[in-house]
């Protein structure tokens, strides 16, 4: 099992302390052909957690346990004493940067203390006040294209929406969004390790000038924010180039993934686009739904102990995987787990993850998604999938689709 898989994915030797039936060679990264999630879904078909001798991040070491069930999953989410998130941002030590991931990769206190900080800036309040901001951005992509009765949606939409929001919102030139769009798709969904370190040094350098300069921000935006024009902050260049990071590398992906599959899904099924035209009510329960079905992020976690999880025992080292495709479609806790059913209630997904690490974004993420929907219904006839298209997924740390064209009319 030494050596590479396509996409520069790591693979190695199975531990000695891992049983030889709970070995699955499973790549989070190539071979989910175009519906990721449904692929992942199968892995319920199998052990709840197994070793695959792959792995689907830069970092040294190679091989992760899976886990795929909801209730392993909070159970590790919510034990950041045992399952370390410090895992998270190890390929910046490996690539020589002194910046984090933080407060991904932070555990408790430090995370707490970043948390607290970032905290004032996802409101709910602050996401009502942007909703006017949200529409007229949505609204201007949609004038681009809606005379010629069809588009490239990933392209021409889903990278340019939400990803221009969060633009604004850190207080970045617009005019360098294209740049900005093209160094987070190369980080997350780069072909190879070479690919993925000169994106992280690009964007990371571009944050070191800005701290260094004080200077190529908005008064009132993030950064701003985060360089301590309000609220008294105080960051070292490191800190606030960690922060920065962070929340442009996930604000510029996660958004644009969901948007991807969500669309693709009301393109192909004609009567949840018809239940909301006719009543736009319903859309956050079903964009809900959506989420659930189309949860694209694996985060990781380092045990910290020798431990025991549902049975199998883990040692102080060992990585771990976290499937939230799989628990947000696992059928202990999800009745018919692999259909939409909007009137789903309660709906605890993991789109947004779980305990103290849970997006702290989601608000923002769920207000872009539902106007985007809404806008769509509002100003297009029923849009359908563009006949004879090849639909290609990508996979990694965010699973995504890589083009999407729709007609309408």
């Amino acid at each position: 099992m030494n050596g590479k898989t396509e996409g520069d994915i790591q693979s190695g030797a199975v531990p000695d302390h891992v049983p030889p039936h709970l070995v699955k060679h499973f790549d989070f990264r190539t071979g989910l052909a175009d519906r990721p999630q449904e692929i992942i879904a199968r892995l319920h078909e199998g052990p709840p957690i197994f070793y695959s001798p792959v792995r689907h991040t830069m970092g040294s070491g190679a091989g992760m346990w899976v886990i795929t069930r909801a209730s392993d999953i909070r159970a590790v989410m919510s034990a950041p004493e045992v399952f370390s998130s410090s895992i998270q941002g190890e390929f910046l030590a490996a690539i020589g940067e002194t910046i984090r991931l933080t407060p991904l990769d932070a555990d408790p206190p430090l995370h707490g203390r970043f948390r607290a900080l970032l905290n004032p800036l996802f409101t709910p309040k602050r996401m009502v006040e942007l909703e006017t901001l949200i529409r007229a951005r949505c609204a201007a992509l949609i004038n681009r294209f809606e005379h010629r009765r069809s588009c490239e949606f990933i392209a021409e939409f889903a990278t340019q929406f939400p990803t221009g929001v969060f633009i604004d919102l850190m207080g970045l030139p617009g005019e360098r969004l294209d740049l900005f769009v093209g160094w987070a798709r190369e980080f997350i969904h780069g072909e190879t390790a070479e690919r993925r370190i000169a994106a992280v040094r690009q964007i990371v350098d571009y944050f070191r000038a800005l701290y260094l300069m004080r200077d190529g921000y908005g008064d009132d935006s993030i950064l701003a924010y985060l360089l301590g024009r309000s609220e008294g902050v105080s960051l070292t260049e490191d800190e606030f180039c960690s922060l920065a990071f962070l929340l442009f590398s996930a604000g510029l992906d996660t958004v644009v993934s969901s948007l991807g599959f969500i669309f693709r899904f009301l393109a192909e099924n004609e009567h949840p686009q018809s239940r909301l035209r006719a009543d736009r009510k319903h859309i956050p329960r079903h964009v809900e739904e959506m989420m659930r079905l189309f949860a694209p992020v694996t985060p990781q976690r380092i045990a910290t102990r020798d431990t025991v999880l549902s049975g199998v025992a883990i040692r102080k080292g060992d990585c771990l995987a976290l499937s939230l495709a799989a628990a947000s479609r696992d059928p202990a806790e999800f009745p018919d787990a692999g259909s939409f059913h909007a009137e789903r209630n309660p709906n605890p997904h993991f789109a947004f993850g779980y305990g103290p690490h849970r997006c702290i974004g989601a608000q923002l993420a769920r207000r872009n998604i539902a106007i985007a929907v809404e806008e769509w219904l509002t100003r297009l006839p029923p849009f359908r999938l563009a006949p004879d298209q090849q639909i290609v997924a990508t996979g990694g740390s965010v699973l995504s689709l890589d083009g999407l064209s729709l007609v309408w009319g």
